[in-house]
């Protein structure tokens, strides 16, 4: 099947608008929407629904911007963030336990409660971008964190989709995607956030780095 892609649309400058998206999804997490296994099994089931009934979009604009082929495409990309997703919700209930821990003292108990960190920034490259960018995601909404994703501007028809597709399936109020190049990535670096998931070069990793040591902000 050939689908058509228009030529390469021009990315979505929303840089006046980081710091109220961010403040959104910290006032969302502050409000606790996040926690539930309930939300994070309905987001996971969200996210494979959107990769089963976009994929061949997704596998035609990852050609338009690669030239990747199909196969490639739906194994590499899309069909290893399907598998992700599969893992997560199988474990989900046992992750979200609390664990005991061994040799407690005879007086107490001890257990181990995972917690979500929050607000979680995901920074994916070029040479996978679907991959990269919702692998982490997964990773982020089974434990309960909200999330912004920065597709990279390299792939302007990947990128330009996921704008549209993410918001139609994921909750918009936990979920956000910001389209855009360095100055874009500079205003995101900017803000604060519990973790950063950055694939990329070694210089841009050092900018990353630097940008996490000033809020200890683990990448």
């Amino acid at each position: 099947m050939t689908i058509a892609i228009d030529s390469a649309p021009q990315p979505c400058t929303e840089l006046g608008r980081i710091p109220a998206i961010t403040a959104a999804l910290r006032e969302t997490f502050a409000s606790g929407h996040t926690r539930p296994i309930e939300w994070r099994r309905a987001q996971l089931q969200a996210l494979r629904r959107m990769l089963s009934e976009q994929g061949e979009a997704l596998a035609a604009a990852l050609h338009a911007d690669l030239r990747k082929p199909m196969l490639e495409a739906w194994t590499a990309d899309i069909g290893s963030v399907k598998m992700e997703i599969k893992t997560a919700i199988r474990n989900l209930k046992k992750w979200t336990q609390p664990q005991r821990v061994p040799g407690a003292p005879i007086l107490g108990r001890m257990r181990v409660i995972r917690e979500p960190l929050g607000c979680v920034l995901i920074i994916s490259p070029w040479n996978y971008p679907v991959q990269l960018l919702l692998s982490p995601l997964v990773g982020a909404i089974a434990a309960g964190n909200c999330a912004l994703l920065k597709p990279s501007e390299v792939t302007p028809h990947t990128s330009a989709l996921l704008a549209k597709i993410v918001p139609e399936y994921l909750d918009r109020d936990a979920i956000a995607l910001v389209e855009g190049a360095v100055d874009e990535t500079t205003a995101l670096l900017a803000e604060r956030w519990d973790h950063i998931f950055y694939t990329g070069n070694g210089s841009v990793a050092r900018i990353v780095m630097a940008a996490a040591a000033k809020n200890l902000t683990p990448v």
